[in-house]
């Protein structure tokens, strides 16, 4: 028995160990004894072959290793492939190795100094990522590969997020393609030819050149190109035809040599897909104001009324779209010191919308509700046009142009049926107003950066300047119809009968600039030195002829109003540098003046401000995967047309807009927080962003209510206020597993905001919470399947603090589903599907809808490395997609309900054409970015080639 017992003892130890192995750890170093980060390191042995990545420590380690003799092998891009065999005695307790001395490789040694060895690098205000590093799909485009970037979301739009935060602009290889236009690259780059994809939170080309980063800052997109596809050709093209007269026609053409570059593209279709995201056409060089001055040239209405909304739906524009567009970009190297670079396009859009509309307002006599039905025809064609110039003069000087032109011209007419419930106040109203509006908008100028170095280092003067000048000339004519009846008795009361034409002839004019020079104290400090000036000129037209009395001139609601809002910035800024962080700290003050004349009516006003801004950035770098970024900021914003006009708009007579030309302009301090954190060895990331802000003399709607002969009209007013805030906070988290072949994304966010109204001279504040959490799951166990599920919920809630509001508090939420799968089968077949489901609460009525969206296709790929595909699709196969909005607007909540593309089947045809024969030359032009990086060690190559 002891014989036995022994030997089941001995069996089960020596299962045991089989079972549980051992830990073997190391570390990898280079000859200067600096540690290697995102080496690939291989175990193997006879019952073994593990694989990892070093950490930030340049550590590694493999458990549950269950032999005592392997071969470790490390690869890492700039040093020399590392392979040695080990031996040691049987045993269970870890193995600790002796550091690793990795060998740099020659040949490579440049582009160690550019490109990153790690999946995610975290750089001040840069994320960085490997395209090599995400499994994609032949013929994938930038998009396919943007949806797998962690942090990064792209809805079912195409419009592109990054770390909760609108990316509007990309560029390649450092420089705007098609104007910066977002859709246009991801949409058409194939992602074959990627090397890097960088998120940048981008402050301006002066910022970038001085390295004084101030105010709030826009996403943008830069892709790199990879060096063995950035001379070639490479096209796609596209044809389809479905059911209900369907369409589809596309043509993207690109020819890269080194740094010259010319895309084409084109497109046909009446399935509401464009090709261009749209905009002003501006250069998006016009950031001439990085700490103050008006964000806009034309003083948008943003955010003025205090609102909330919410939206539902699976993407697509709202109706029934055919879009035309075509489109031409062009870059060169003319020279040495000379790079050009700029595009073209057009494109044209005519839109069928039909909504249904639920408005319910509370006034203190009772609540009206009014049910409204929406058909409106548009169509615009919009001409683009931008170009850089950027001339190297010599090693220190630096002179970029940037001119910029658009135009566009739309028409609409709609028709508007409105059914009114009173009360015993107010009596019914039945309305059928027709609009017919014709509008053309020019808009052209230009921007200009110089920057010279001095020989001392790190001295540096520079000068940002642009002006330009737009208009918009338009007419509208109206024809209204109202019929009212008594609340009670629906007796007859009256009609109503209005025939308008306005016509309107607005114009601007804008310039600013700014100036900065930097002087260093000592080592690690400089001192900045900076003027900013912005200046924007309106005239406005307003003419209103009434057509039932011969088109008579109506002079009480006709205006010609000029006005002009300039503000000055004087700032000073400390920056001091280390190894691990930098703070920057400064004060600037900024003198206000908004000036405005009605020649109609004689009135004018002159209203100055002065603001003292306090200034701060601090960035620290805990280590090469962690970084801490916090930002200080304070902007003014100046009333637009609409709030500041002295006469009224009666467009709509049960709704007229009274302007304020007292209006101040309000001013906005801003503070945001982000931490960024990646684990290199398990692709772990986790990134989080807080922002706050606090807007004095917030510019906000008063409704204003008058009751004559039991009928009501609103008017809306304007009142300076302060009080406004709002909150926003989000993180991404992603969690990599088995070689990223499952991937799960955690991501949400809270946004909280204080927005002000005023119900006939009574302020109401109106807190709106809104709540978003979002799983998504990559699942890729083999090259043939690739399944992509999420779910998402959000949550809207609004309370207001007047009592006669309080019946509009609301709360709306949204379960979301999502799937889409794709299976290759029998090595060209490919069957995919993509399923919606939406579960929606609160809405109101025959606005409710919990559409279930089901698209699905099969798919034959030909030719030498598949080509070509030929594709049949299903389009929404339930017939059930439909936008679902909700809106609340002081007393007045409006749901609203639009009509989407419905079901639909096509056939289309897809060839791909690939041809590269090249490499990126050592000479590529870098940009005066890159350069100063590389002779002032400034830390900003992370960037890539060519930034700016």
């Amino acid at each position: 028995m002891k014989v036995i017992y022994t030997a089941i003892l001995l069996f089960v130890c020596s299962t045991l160990y089989a079972q549980t192995g051992r830990t073997v750890n190391g570390v990898l170093k280079d000859s200067t004894g600096t540690t290697v980060i995102g080496a690939t390191v291989k175990l193997t042995s006879a019952k073994d072959t593990m694989q990892a990545i070093s950490s930030a420590a340049g550590t590694f380690s493999f458990k549950n290793v269950k032999v005592s003799q392997f071969v470790i092998s490390v690869s890492s891009i700039g040093y020399q492939s590392f392979n040695r065999r080990y031996l040691f005695n049987d045993g269970t307790s870890a193995l600790e190795l002796e550091p690793i001395v990795l060998k740099e490789e020659s040949k490579q040694l440049a582009t160690v100094t550019v490109n990153a060895t790690r999946s995610v690098v975290v750089k001040e205000d840069t994320l960085e990522y490997r395209a090599s590093d995400y499994k994609l799909q032949p013929n994938a485009v930038t998009e396919d590969l943007i949806k797998k970037l962690p942090g990064v979301e792209v809805d079912k739009d195409g419009n592109v997020t990054a770390q909760g935060k609108e990316v509007t602009k990309v560029r390649v290889n450092g420089k705007d393609y098609f104007g910066g236009d977002v859709q246009t690259a991801t949409k058409n780059l194939p992602a074959e030819l990627i090397e890097k994809i960088q998120v940048i939170d981008d402050y301006g080309d002066q910022a970038n050149l001085t390295g004084i980063r101030t105010g709030d800052s826009e996403k943008i997109l830069n892709i790199t190109i990879r060096p063995d596809r950035n001379k070639g050709i490479f096209a796609n093209a596209v044809v389809g035809a479905g059911t209900d007269d369907r369409y589809q026609t596309s043509v993207n053409g690109n020819y890269f040599n080194n740094t010259r570059q010319i895309s084409l593209l084109a497109n046909l279709n009446n399935v509401n897909a464009s090709l261009f995201s749209g905009g002003s056409g501006g250069s998006g060089s016009s950031r001439g104001s990085s700490s103050s001055g008006s964000s806009s040239f034309f003083g948008s209405d943003r955010s003025s009324r205090g609102s909330s909304s919410s939206r539902s739906g699976f993407g697509g524009s709202d109706g029934i779209t055919n879009v035309g567009a075509i489109g031409v970009n062009y870059r060169d190297q003319w020279g040495k010191k000379l790079t050009s670079y700029g595009s073209y396009s057009y494109f044209s859009r005519d839109n069928d919308v039909l909504q249904n509309v639920l408005q319910e307002s509370v006034y203190r006599d009772g609540n009206i509700i009014s049910n409204q039905t929406n058909n409106t025809n548009s169509v615009s064609n919009n001409h683009r046009f931008n170009w850089s110039l950027e001339y190297q003069v010599d090693t220190l000087n630096y002179l970029k142009v940037s001119p910029y032109f658009s135009y566009s011209k739309s028409t609409s007419d709609g028709n508007s049926l409105v059914s009114q419930i009173g009360n015993s106040q107010i009596n019914n109203l039945k309305q059928n107003t027709l609009t017919d509006a014709l509008t053309q908008t020019p808009n052209v100028g230009t921007t200009v950066l110089y920057n010279h170095r001095f020989k001392k280092p790190r001295r540096n003067v520079s000068l940002y300047a642009g002006i330009s000048t737009s208009g918009t000339e338009g007419s509208q004519q109206t024809d209204f119809t109202g019929h009212y009846t008594d609340f009670g008795t629906e007796a007859f009361v009256k009609d109503s009968v209005l025939n308008q034409l306005i016509n309107t002839d607005n114009s601007s004019w804008s310039t600013f600039s700014r100036f900065s020079y930097i002087e260093p104290i000592g080592k690690k400090s400089t001192l900045e030195f900076n003027w900013d000036y912005n200046l924007s000129k309106y005239d406005n037209s307003r003419e209103t002829r009434d057509l039932a009395k011969a088109g008579l001139r109506v002079d009480s609601l006709s205006n010609l109003y000029n006005y002009s809002f300039a503000s000055n910035n004087f700032g000073l800024n400390y920056r001091f540098t280390e190894a691990k962080y930098y703070i920057s700290l400064g004060v600037s003050g900024q003198p206000t003046e908004l000036t405005g004349n009605s020649l109609s009516t004689g009135l004018s006003s002159n209203r100055s401000g002065f603001n003292i801004v306090p200034i701060a950035r601090f960035s620290y770098k805990f280590s090469r995967s962690k970084e801490l970024n916090i930002s200080y900021y304070g902007r003014s914003n100046e009333p637009n047309y609409s709030q500041i006009q002295p006469v009224a708009d009666r467009s709509n007579p049960n709704n007229p807009i009274i302007g304020n030309p007292n209006l101040d302009a309000e001013f906005t301090h801003g503070l945001s927080l982000r931490y960024n954190t990646t684990d290199f060895q398990t692709g772990r990331t986790l990134f989080t962003y807080v922002s706050a802000n606090l807007t004095n003399d917030k510019i906000v709607t008063n409704n204003v209510q008058v009751i004559k002969n039991k009928t009501r009209i609103q008017e809306t007013r304007y009142l300076n206020a302060d009080g406004y805030s709002s909150l926003f906070g989000f993180y991404s988290l992603s969690l990599p597993f088995s070689q990223k072949k499952y991937v799960f994304g955690f991501s949400g966010s809270a946004n909280y905001s204080n927005n002000l109204s005023f119900s006939d001279f009574v302020k109401n504040e109106g807190k709106n919470l809104v709540l978003t959490q979002r799983l998504r799951m990559q699942i890729n166990p083999t090259d043939n399947i690739e399944f992509n599920p999420s779910a998402s919920y959000s949550y809207n809630q609004t309370r207001n603090s007047l009592e006669t509001l309080q019946t509009t508090n609301r709360d709306v939420s949204t379960w979301a589903l999502n799937a889409d799968t794709r299976i290759t089968f029998l090595k060209t077949l490919v069957l995919g599907t993509d399923l919606s489901k939406n579960f929606n609460r609160g809405y109101t009525g025959s606005i409710a809808a919990n559409p279930f969206i089901l698209n699905t296709y099969l798919e034959k790929q030909f030719f030498k490395s598949k080509r070509g595909t030929l594709r049949l699709q299903g389009y929404d196969l339930l017939n059930q997609s439909a936008g679902v909005s909700r809106s609340v607007n002081g007393i007045t909540t409006t749901d609203t309900r639009s009509n989407r593309l419905g079901r639909y089947f096509m056939m289309s045809f897809t060839m791909r054409i690939q041809k590269f024969s090249g490499v990126k030359p050592e000479d590529m032009d870098q940009g005066p970015s890159y350069r100063r990086d590389r002779e002032h060690g400034s830390g900003r190559s992370d960037r890539g080639s060519g930034m700016y």
